[in-house]
């Protein structure tokens, strides 16, 4: 059984494309534009993640891949797997932006410490407001959204899950109160 916490949700299995088999994939709005290249798609089958050899991916438009997956050769088939969430292994994400040693996608599921404050919790999302990324971490009840910035980024660890962040003073205060 493979772990959803150590795999990325990049969107789901929208609807059949045509007859021989080939799906299409939504991507999530953090995904949006970007060309993920991976062998294998893990697709979320009755709570519990399947991987399915990529035979050929295309990509439509900014939101959407037109993939064909190994044993999915019907429209029936296809059909059946419709509306499942989709994640792919974070090392087979495709090219990393231009200077990061990591992407930002790479870091949903990062546990995330401030050196202030401590554990926060986990990453949910990468949100990307008019070019402004941020993290979302849900913490008692809110959502703490932090900047993607290498001021407030100390450290990104990606063997162990773990990001040190030191946000600005005040930042952190404004969501628990």
């Amino acid at each position: 059984m493979f772990d959803k916490s150590k795999l990325l949700k990049i969107g789901a299995l929208a609807k059949p494309h045509g007859v021989t088999g080939e799906m299409l994939v939504r991507l999530s709005p953090e995904w949006l534009g970007y060309e993920p290249d991976p062998d294998f798609l893990f697709i979320d089958l009755m709570g519990g993640l399947v991987p399915f050899e990529i035979h050929s991916i295309r990509y439509k438009n900014d939101q959407d891949l037109i993939v064909t997956l190994d044993t999915i050769n019907t429209e029936d088939r296809a059909r059946r797997i419709q509306g499942a969430e989709v994640y792919i292994d974070p090392e087979e994400i495709g090219e990393e932006p231009e200077g990061a040693d990591y992407s930002i996608h790479q870091l949903v599921g990062m546990d995330v410490s401030d050196a202030s404050y401590g554990h926060l919790g986990q990453i949910t999302a990468v949100e990307d407001i008019q070019n402004n990324p941020l993290i979302s971490i849900p913490h008692k009840g809110r959502e703490i959204l932090i900047p993607i910035h290498k001021r407030f980024i100390v450290e990104v660890d990606l063997k162990k899950r773990k990001m040190t962040i030191d946000a600005p003073p005040g930042l952190i205060d404004l969501y628990m109160e």
